[in-house]
C-alpha cells in the first residue's frame, strides 16, 4: 500500500511539495516545520530534487527530518522529486524511491516531443514506486504542447490503477480545468502541491 493512503485525509489539507535549502529552496526542514505548526497545517512532505548523483547530503536531509518528527506535533513526510527521463525511467537511484514515503515525478528538461511524452508517461505511471504527478501538464504549457483527450482517458485510467495522485499545483495553476475534469471520471484522487521553495508560501 502507497503511504499516502495512510494519510487520505490530509490530501487537500496538508502541503505535499516542500523543497528545502538542501536544493534550491531557502529554508531548513525545522523552519518550515515550525511555520507549518504554527499555523495548523497538518501534514508536510518534503519532496527535494534528486537525481542519479546526488550532489548534496541525502542522508543529512533525511536525519533532519527524522529529527523534526522528534520536536513537532505534526505528520512529516519524506519525499523526493524525480526528474522523467525520455526512455520512461527516473533520474534516481531506485534505492531512494524505496527508501522515502513520498516519491513524486515531473517533467523538467525533456525532448519536445508529444510521442515520446505520451510514451514514457505511461511507463513512469507503472513505477509501483511513485506517488504524484507533480505540476502535471507544466511543461507541455511550457512549449504549447497539447495531450489529445483521448490519451488523456487513458492516462488518467492508469493513475487510477496504480492509485496515482494528480497534484493541484498552486505555484503553476495547474491541472487545467478540462484535465481536472476528465481525472475525476476516472476517480483519479487529487492531493495539494504549492511548490513550497520558502517560507512565506506556506500557508494554511
Amino acid at each position: 500500500m502507497k503511504v499516502w493512503k495512510k494519510y487520505e485525509e490530509y490530501l487537500i489539507k496538508g502541503e505535499w511539495h516542500i523543497h528545502t535549502n538542501y536544493t534550491d529552496g531557502e529554508n531548513s526542514v525545522a523552519e518550515l516545520c515550525e511555520r507549518a505548526q504554527n499555523i495548523g497545517i497538518p501534514l508536510i512532505a518534503f519532496t527535494e530534487h534528486v537525481r542519479k548523483n546526488i550532489t548534496y547530503d541525502f542522508s543529512g536531509l533525511l536525519n533532519a527530518i527524522d529529527s523534526a518528527k522528534e520536536q513537532y506535533d505534526l505528520i512529516i513526510l519524506s519525499g523526493c522529486e524525480a526528474k522523467v527521463l525520455p526512455d520512461g525511467d527516473l533520474d534516481v537511484d531506485p534505492e531512494i524511491l524505496k527508501e522515502v514515503d513520498y516519491p513524486i515525478f515531473a517533467y523538467h528538461s525533456f525532448p519536445k516531443d508529444i510521442d515520446i511524452y505520451v510514451k514514457s508517461l505511461k511507463h513512469v505511471l507503472k513505477n509501483m514506486d511513485v506517488c504524484t504527478w507533480a505540476h502535471p501538464g507544466a511543461f507541455l504549457k511550457r512549449y504549447e504542447l497539447n495531450l489529445p483527450e483521448k490519451e488523456l482517458e487513458t492516462i488518467f485510467a492508469l493513475m487510477n490503477k496504480y492509485d496515482i495522485l494528480l497534484e493541484t499545483n498552486i505555484k503553476y495553476n495547474l491541472p487545467e480545468k478540462k484535465w481536472e475534469e476528465i481525472a475525476s471520471e476516472y476517480n483519479v484522487q487529487f492531493v495539494r502541491g504549492s511548490d513550497i521553495h520558502n517560507i512565506e508560501r506556506l500557508k494554511a
